[in-house]
């Protein structure tokens, strides 16, 4: 019984978790905030703890025989859809560290990693399918609000970020002349 509580709270917590490093990667890609190297930091500290969160998640979920999670499961080899949901979701958050990883070696270029970052929204989109179809209170009153408020921050900030778009793609660029650059 401790596992599944122990599975149950760390599910809620790294859906949180990633629910907030969407919404803030959204607001740092939208210049929201300046300057963004410490708000760089919370996200990947945010994205840091979902992880761990996930695994302990994951781990909980092996060890409680209810659930009946195996390594074929893990594998997305299993006949429940939301456990392979939930499964897709973990590859794809152990992929995005090591994107970020092969990004700092020189092994992707930068336009790479940002389509491979841009997975982030599938993360978080198969993240709550697989509560809602998974989750033991997934149709709880709580577990519908914690679903509802998350997609409302997501799509609050997703919306923020298109409707800033056009203003930065329509202010007219000035030219410098090569003189004042310095005097600035």
């Amino acid at each position: 019984m401790l596992t599944w509580e122990i599975a149950r709270a760390s599910g809620f917590v790294a859906f949180a978790c990633y629910t907030l490093v969407v919404a803030w990667g959204i607001g740092l890609s939208s210049r929201f905030w300046r300057p963004p190297a410490a708000q760089l930091g919370f996200h990947r500290f945010l994205s840091s703890l979902g992880l761990v969160a996930v695994v302990t998640h994951v781990a909980a979920l092996m060890l409680d025989h209810y659930a009946k999670v195996t390594v074929r499961s893990l594998a997305g080899l299993d006949p429940r859809p939301g456990v392979v949901l939930g499964a897709a979701a973990l590859w794809l958050i152990v992929a995005l560290p090591v994107s970020f990883r092969l990004k700092q070696a020189r092994w992707i270029g930068q336009r790479s990693w940002r389509v491979l970052h841009y997975l982030g929204y599938a993360v978080w989109g198969l993240s709550l399918a697989h509560g809602v179809l998974s989750g033991t209170d997934g149709r709880s009153p709580v577990a519908v609000a914690v679903y509802a408020l998350s997609a409302s921050l997501v799509a609050a900030a997703a919306w923020y970020r298109c409707m800033e778009q056009p203003r930065r793609r329509s202010a007219p660029r000035v030219a410098v002349p090569a003189e004042q650059e310095g005097s600035e």
